[in-house]
């Protein structure tokens, strides 16, 4: 899964339509997989069985550690390869934020500067990808989960 979140990252960094359609593809992948994975671990690990909570948990688990290894891939692209990546997205986002004309002091662009750093934007894509997680397992759970029947012992 982290190769499949580090993939995804890769090709979103180029503009184009494309490059956005195959991200798109590569996050309904991720899902398809995840799924896959998930009654996988059911079937082979868990008996065939396996109750709501421990499903949530193993999809979760699975989005943070997928994460982590997506986050160091990020780092090295902002840290290493380009550098200049964070303050372009950054000028990026002054420029859309201006053209609203939003009354904002300076103190909102120092946080978006601080947040532009690539470690705390890496450790920030951990924990959103980690709460796209928690709402893909509240959901996808349902559909994993698989009590022992009743007459069985």
């Amino acid at each position: 899964m982290g190769i499949l979140f580090s993939v995804n990252f890769i090709i979103s960094i180029p503009q184009g339509n494309v490059f956005r359609i195959i991200s798109f593809l590569i996050t309904i992948v991720i899902v398809v997989v995840m799924y896959r994975y998930s009654v996988k671990f059911r079937d082979t690990e868990c008996g065939g069985y396996i109750t709501y909570g421990k499903s949530f948990s193993f999809i979760v688990l699975t989005f943070f550690f997928a994460s982590i290894i997506s986050a160091i891939v990020k780092f090295v692209y902002f840290q290493f390869i380009n550098p200049e990546y964070l303050t372009n997205v950054l000028q990026q986002s002054i420029k859309v934020v201006e053209s609203m004309n939003l009354p904002l002091d300076e103190e909102y662009y120092t946080q978006m500067e601080k947040m532009m750093k690539p470690s705390v934007y890496t450790l920030q894509s951990i924990w959103v990808n980690v709460l796209l997680g928690v709402l893909l397992a509240l959901v996808m759970s349902a559909f994993v989960k698989k009590d022992k029947d009743i007459f069985e012992e």
